[in-house]
C-alpha cells in the first residue's frame, strides 16, 4: 500500500461520479470546479490515512448539507478500483432510516455502472441466498449492521412449524471493509442510547482494524466524545461549502394552510403525522389544481415509491414547482430537489439544519418560514426552547460545518445530554450486559439488546382478496407483499402509538406469515396483543375494505380507537413466541 494519493486523479474520480448522477437524473452536466476541488482535497487525505495506516481508524466526516458528502465517501472506494492499489476490498454504506437506504441504492447503483462494480442493499430480508457475498458494496441500516456484529438473526420466519432466521454480513467481512455511516447523527435518540451504543460495536471494530467513517452535518461534541474516548484512532475532516443563500423567518405562531402560498412549490415539515395528514387534506381543498403529495411513516412501501417516482420525474422535467410535499421527519434526509421554499413546524437545532438543507440545493436563494407549533412533541420543550434563538445565527452559519458545531453545543450542552442519558441508563447497562456474555465460538445470549430505545414492527396491509380461502396461501407475489408493508417504530416505554394503530383493524383479520416449501402462508392468531406484535416482531392485517382504514394520506391514525396508555417498558427478552420459540 501506499499514502500517495494524488489530489487531482482524487478530483478525477469525484467529477465521474457527479457527472453519472447527474445524467442518471437527466441533469445538465456541469461542476462545481471550487467544490470539486474542495472534495477532492478531503477525500485525499482520508485515503492518505487509510493507505499508511497499519491499523484501523474511525473518520468523523463533518460538511453542511448539500456540501458533497456522498461523493466523498463514494470515491474512497472508488478511487481503488480505479488506481489498482487497495485498501479494503469491500465496502458498506449504512442509512439510519429504511427510506434513506432505497434512495441511497439508486445513488449507488448509478456509481456502480459507472465503475463496473457490483451493488447489493441489505434490508434484513432474504432476496438470494449468496447476494451478500458477490457485491463488493452493500447498502444496509443501522439496525441490519449492528444486529449483524451482535449475532442476531435479523430477518426470521417461521418453517415447518419453527422459528428460522439468518445472520446478516459477518464480522469478519466488516473488519475488512470500509463503513461509512451516512447521515449519522439520526443515531442519536432521546436517551442517548445510540450513541454509547454503536461506540462500543464501532471501535470494537476499529481497534481491531476496520476503517469506519461517519458523515453528517450536525454531529455534536457529545456524541463525538462517546467515540473519541474508545476509538484508538480518531481524526476529524471538515468540509465547507460556500454561504447558502437564504432567509430565514421566525414566526411565534402555528403554522396552517393559510400561511401556504398556493402559487408556488414548497415543502412543508411539520412534527406529527396526524398533523401531516390533515395538512394535505387542507391543501388539496386550497390548492385545487397544484400537485399536493405526501410523506411520512404511516404510508406503504409502495405508496411511498410512486410519490418519489412522480417527484423525480417533474425534477427531471424542472416542473418541481408545481408540487407541494407534505410531510413529516421523514423529509429531513434524502431528499434533493429544486424547491426554493420551505414551511416548518420548529424542531430542534440539529432537525432543524437538515429540514433547512432541503431547500435552495441548486445555489437557488431560499425562503425559510419557521413555525412555533402550539405543542413540542415528539420533541423535549427545552430543545425547542434553546433553538428558537439561535435562527438569527443560523442563517450565516449554514456553508460553515466548524461554526454549525459550535451552536450545536450551545444546544445540546452537557446538562441536556446527561439529563437525556439519565433516561437511557438502564437500557444501556442491558446493553453491556449483552456484549459481556457474547463469545466467541459459542449462540447469542437469549436476551435482545437494544441499541435504540425505539424499536419497529412491520405491518403488512391485504385485503381478503390476497390470500386464497382454502389453502390460506398468499396470492400476491413476494414483491408485492413487500409494497404493502409499514415500517412503524415506537417508544420502548409506551405502547399507546400500537395499542392505538392496533384498534384500526378490529374487523380485520390479523395474523403472520408462515413459510412451507417457499410458499407464503397466512396464518391467523384470532385475537392479538401489542406485545404479541413486538414478540413476532410483524403483524398481517386482512381486511375486507382496506379504504376503511387506510387512503391516500396513508393509514388513518386519527381514527383510531382511543386506547388507555400502557406506561410500562417492553420487556421482550426471553420471552415465548406463538410458536413457543424464544425470540
Amino acid at each position: 500500500m501506499t499514502g500517495d494519493v494524488q489530489v487531482e486523479k482524487v478530483a478525477e474520480i469525484v467529477k465521474d461520479l457527479i457527472k453519472a448522477w447527474q445524467r442518471a437524473n437527466k441533469r445538465e452536466v456541469k461542476v462545481d470546479e471550487e467544490a470539486l476541488r474542495r472534495q477532492a482535497e478531503i477525500a485525499a487525505e482520508i485515503l492518505r490515512g487509510f493507505y499508511r495506516n497499519g491499523g484501523g481508524r474511525l473518520v468523523l466526516l463533518k460538511a453542511p448539507t448539500g456540501a458533497g458528502k456522498t461523493e466523498i465517501f463514494a470515491s474512497l472506494y472508488f478511487y481503488q478500483v480505479a488506481s489498482g492499489v487497495w485498501h479494503t476490498g469491500r465496502m458498506y454504506v449504512v442509512e439510519p432510516v429504511h427510506a434513506l437506504l432505497e434512495q441511497m441504492a439508486k445513488r449507488f447503483g448509478t456509481y456502480g455502472k459507472a465503475f463496473r462494480v457490483k451493488v447489493e442493499e441489505d434490508h434484513g430480508e432474504v432476496k438470494r441466498p449468496t447476494y451478500l457475498y458477490t457485491a463488493p458494496i452493500t447498502l444496509t441500516t443501522v439496525d441490519s449492521y449492528a444486529y449483524a456484529y451482535l449475532a442476531q438473526r435479523v430477518d426470521k420466519w417461521i418453517e415447518r412449524g419453527n422459528l428460522t432466521g439468518r445472520f446478516t454480513m459477518p464480522v469478519g467481512l466488516m473488519m475488512h471493509a470500509i463503513t461509512v455511516f451516512d447521515e449519522a447523527h439520526l443515531v442519536q435518540d432521546e436517551v442517548y442510547l445510540g450513541p454509547r451504543a454503536l461506540a462500543r460495536i464501532i471501535c470494537y471494530l476499529v481497534n481491531a482494524g476496520a476503517y469506519v467513517v461517519f458523515s453528517s452535518a450536525t454531529l455534536p461534541t457529545a456524541f463525538i466524545k462517546e467515540f473519541k474516548s474508545r476509538c484508538a484512532t480518531v481524526e476529524e475532516r471538515i468540509l465547507s461549502s460556500r454561504p447558502r443563500k437564504v432567509n430565514i423567518e421566525f414566526r411565534k405562531a402555528e403554522l396552517t394552510p393559510n400561511d401556504v402560498d398556493c402559487s408556488k412549490g414548497a415543502l412543508i415539515i411539520v412534527n406529527t403525522v396526524p398533523r401531516a395528514r390533515r395538512f394535505y387534506k387542507d391543501l388539496k381543498e386550497k390548492c385545487k389544481g397544484k400537485k399536493i403529495y405526501v410523506l411520512h411513516s404511516l404510508l406503504t412501501r409502495g405508496d411511498r415509491e410512486r410519490t418519489l417516482r412522480e417527484l423525480e420525474e417533474l425534477e427531471e422535467k424542472k416542473r418541481i414547482n408545481e408540487a407541494i410535499v407534505v410531510g413529516t421527519q421523514t423529509l429531513e434526509v434524502g431528499i434533493d430537489y429544486s424547491f426554493t421554499r420551505l414551511y416548518t413546524d420548529l424542531s430542534p437545532l440539529d432537525s432543524l439544519i437538515q429540514r433547512i438543507g432541503r431547500v435552495g440545493r441548486r445555489g437557488d436563494p431560499a425562503e425559510i418560514l419557521v413555525f412555533q407549533p402550539e405543542r413540542p412533541e415528539p420533541y423535549r420543550k427545552d430543545l425547542l426552547e434553546k433553538t428558537a434563538p439561535k435562527l438569527d445565527s443560523l442563517e450565516k452559519m449554514l456553508g460553515d460545518a466548524a461554526k454549525l458545531g459550535e451552536l450545536l453545543d450551545e444546544v445540546y450542552d452537557e446538562k441536556i445530554v446527561e439529563d437525556m442519558s439519565k433516561k437511557g441508563d438502564s437500557l444501556y447497562v442491558q446493553f453491556l450486559d449483552y456484549l459481556e456474555n457474547l463469545h466467541l465460538y459459542s449462540l447469542p445470549p437469549e436476551t435482545h439488546p437494544q441499541i435504540k430505545p425505539s424499536l419497529y414492527v412491520d405491518l403488512y396491509l391485504l385485503t381478503t382478496k390476497d390470500v386464497d380461502k382454502e389453502t390460506k396461501e398468499l396470492l400476491i407475489s413476494r414483491e408485492e407483499l413487500l409494497r404493502r408493508r409499514m415500517r412503524i417504530s415506537f417508544s420502548y416505554r409506551r405502547l399507546d402509538r400500537l395499542e392505538n394503530i392496533l384498534g384500526l383493524f378490529d374487523s380485520c383479520e390479523k395474523g403472520g406469515l408462515e413459510r412451507d416449501d417457499e410458499k407464503l402462508k397466512f396464518n391467523n392468531w384470532n385475537r392479538v396483543s401489542t406485545r404479541e406484535w413486538i414478540r413476532e416482531g410483524s403483524l398481517v392485517i386482512l381486511c375486507d375494505d382496506v379504504d376503511r382504514v387506510y387512503d391516500e394520506a396513508g393509514l388513518k391514525v386519527e381514527e383510531a380507537s382511543r386506547r388507555p396508555e400502557e406506561e410500562k417498558s417492553v420487556q421482550t427478552a426471553g420471552k415465548k413466541s406463538r410458536r413457543g420459540k424464544r425470540t
